[in-house]
């Protein structure tokens, strides 16, 4: 696609009324907690492990996969560890005897090889996304241990986890997460979040929402070659004077960064409304929601799970839209 061919850079919503549907939205957070005893899956679970274990020696497989998933959405959103979720489903099974629950060990091992998608759903609205990054914290131990008791060494606390989103301002799906440590710069991560977000939605990206963290000549170079409208917040201070008339360094064009910096800070509230800047907001929504219902933290232990249960848990609050 022309975007992912050419991307190669290395406060209110002005302009945007929602309505509120109470009723549909009332209807839309019962039905999220179906999907706590949803077990439809049972009822093809035999020829689910019989296609698992087709042409594998010994049929190594016992459990679905579709039984994994259930153990670990119901982990996800209790917060439990995996011998608490092992206990769930043996409790499940005394009442559903087609469920039979796996080992603490075995939960752990087939989550963390569970394929996680992201598959927003088919839109008609332009794509216009919001990008943003987070801190998720790697313990439930509060940073006051970190800065008291180690001194903020960050190799011995173990510091943060950094998500990195990209959301459709449109329908508030998330689109693409990246997830990385602590010290991995915001603008840094655009160019990931943005093809991923391309292979994900298979359409091309129109309009980009960005607070000043992305604020750099690159980032805004990539975006003009990539066809992206760019509405990034640029630092006050930032060069607006155009070039002089003799200008020809190398022959050089004016920065792209520059031409938007001269039109934004002509007129700051103008942009916002010009540009429906306001929409950003729904990537703050996104982590508000994360945070709320999964905690500000992880419970993974290793860093490769730590990154598989951010972003199962952003695939399930795809789901529970």
């Amino acid at each position: 696609m022309k975007t992912l061919l050419f991307l190669v850079f290395g406060g209110g919503a002005d302009g945007f009324r929602m309505d509120r549907d109470w009723k549909s939205i009332n209807g839309r957070l019962i039905q999220q907690g179906t999907i706590l005893v949803d077990l439809r899956f049972l009822e093809k679970r035999k020829e689910e492990l019989a296609f698992m274990n087709e042409c594998k020696e010994g049929a190594p497989f016992e459990y679905p996969e579709s039984l994994i998933n259930y153990a670990g959405t119901v982990r996800c959103m209790f917060r439990l560890p995996y011998r608490q979720t092992q206990g769930l489903l043996i409790g499940i099974g005394q009442k559903v005897p087609e469920l039979s629950a796996p080992s603490y060990s075995q939960i752990c091992r087939r989550f963390n090889k569970l394929p996680v998608h992201i598959k927003p759903k088919k839109s008609s609205q332009p794509l216009w996304v919001a990008v943003d990054a987070s801190g998720i914290s790697v313990t439930n131990n509060g940073v006051w241990m970190r800065k008291i008791h180690r001194k903020g060494q960050i190799s011995e606390c173990k510091g943060f986890l950094k998500i990195h989103v990209a959301v459709d301002v449109h329908t508030h799906e998330l689109l693409a997460i990246e997830v990385t440590r602590e010290d991995v710069g915001d603008n840094t991560m655009l160019k990931p979040v943005l093809i991923q977000t391309i292979e994900n939605t298979g359409r091309n990206i129109e309009r980009l929402m960005a607070d000043g963290a992305y604020d750099t000549y690159d980032n805004f170079e990539g975006l003009k070659q990539a066809g992206i409208e760019p509405a990034i917040r640029i630092d006050d201070n930032a060069i607006i004077d155009p070039p002089p008339p003799d200008f020809i360094h190398r022959n050089r064009p004016e920065p792209v960064r520059t031409t938007h910096a001269r039109t934004q800070l002509s007129d700051q509230e103008k942009w916002k409304q010009d540009t429906e800047y306001g929409l950003r907001w729904f990537s703050e929504g996104f982590f508000s929601v994360i945070k709320r219902r999964h905690g500000e933290y992880v419970m993974a232990h290793n860093y490769t799970n730590m990154q598989h249960e951010m972003c199962y848990k952003a695939q399930l609050y795809n789901q529970l839209l």
